[in-house]
């Protein structure tokens, strides 16, 4: 339960000094962890949490586009305390609330007990991380739902009927955000908090095209599944649809977890996503145009924020523009033709 002293927040992996210090502390310092392989590229693609209890920073945790979940840490002061149990199921609630039904982490041997508690089962043997041993571990949504009835195949035999539970809802987001696809020309501000939201309202309410550049630099945002959803409604209410997809690199990150990519394998009519020219500069930006009126931009992607519009014409002439240059000398990555849903 959370307590009245505990908050636990997520902070941008930049500017919040705490996290990097706690991180630094449990990792480096008691665990003699080397500073080169603390810190790795995947903290520029994480959803980084901060616990705070008392007002002082006491854990951190991060979550990978993909559902990984690690650098999972509570300061000395604080353990014992039942604070790790609460980090956890933060962040475990947060990726079941953006679509994430699989979750993995790799633990440390002596806390295994720890994670089963918490729904995880080891799907490894143990082996060394750093220099300490770990196993793998897996948390899936059905096995934390096991008391509800599963669905069964039955024919009744005229005396009585059966009835199977039906499917949970899928998590697309119908029209999270007021702002209407080609009226309201304001200016929105977004950020880690709402830019999910923004993404699927515009994609929801497209009606002829989507063009993004660059989701290789905003996983966070793209791989989740409630974007991906959103983007199903344009494939099947319209025969000529078109969504376009560079990237700028094809990592283990974008075909892994709710990836576009999937959608691409699923609909290759609808949906074509290429790799930018190796001899074109990378570009910071990451947008999303729909149709010709919306779009969200993040400037620099490194920053997760930026603006929506939904009726700014001129700036999606310009944006598309921008991209159909380097979409014209793209190519069709191997990685991508092999990647499997």
């Amino acid at each position: 339960m959370m307590r009245n002293d505990v908050t636990i927040e997520v902070v941008d992996w930049l500017s919040c000094e705490s996290l990097r210090d706690i991180r630094r502390a449990v990792f480096i310092d008691e665990q003699c962890i080397p500073a080169d392989e603390e810190w790795d590229a995947d903290d520029a693609i994480s959803v980084h949490f901060l616990l705070c209890a008392k007002g002082e920073p006491a854990g951190t945790a991060r979550l990978l586009p993909d559902g990984h979940i690690g650098r999972v840490a509570v300061m000395r002061d604080w353990r014992g305390t039942g604070l790790g149990k609460v980090l956890m199921l933060a962040v475990m609630d947060h990726a079941r609330g953006v679509g994430m039904d699989i979750l993995k982490l790799s633990a440390q041997t002596y806390a295994l007990d720890f994670y089963r508690g918490l729904g995880f089962v080891v799907e490894s043997g143990e082996y060394l991380e750093a220099g300490i041993p770990h196993h793998r571990m897996i948390w899936r949504s059905e096995n934390d739902a096991a008391d509800e009835m599963a669905p069964i195949e039955f024919t009744s035999p005229g005396r009585f009927a059966i009835h199977n539970p039906p499917e949970p809802a899928r998590p697309v987001m119908e029209h999270p955000q007021p702002q209407r696809l080609g009226v309201e020309p304001e200016l929105v501000a977004v950020d880690q908090q709402n830019a999910l939201e923004h993404a699927c309202n515009l994609a929801l309410q497209a009606r002829r095209s989507l063009t993004i550049y660059a989701i290789d630099q905003a996983m966070w945002l793209f791989n989740q599944r409630a974007f991906i959803e959103s983007c199903k409604p344009l494939i099947s209410s319209n025969p000529k649809a078109r969504i376009r997809v560079l990237v700028q690199n094809v990592s283990k990150n974008l075909l892994g977890g709710h990836s576009i990519v999937g959608l691409m394998h699923r609909f290759p009519s609808y949906c074509e996503v290429r790799k930018q020219h190796p001899d074109l500069a990378p570009d910071p930006r990451v947008f999303l145009l729909a149709d010709d009126a919306g779009i969200l931009l993040l400037p620099r992607a490194v920053k997760r924020d930026g603006f929506a519009r939904y009726n700014s014409r001129d700036q999606v002439k310009r944006h598309g523009d921008l991209f159909d240059e380097p979409w014209s000398s793209s190519q069709s990555d191997p990685a991508l033709r092999r990647f499997l849903l």
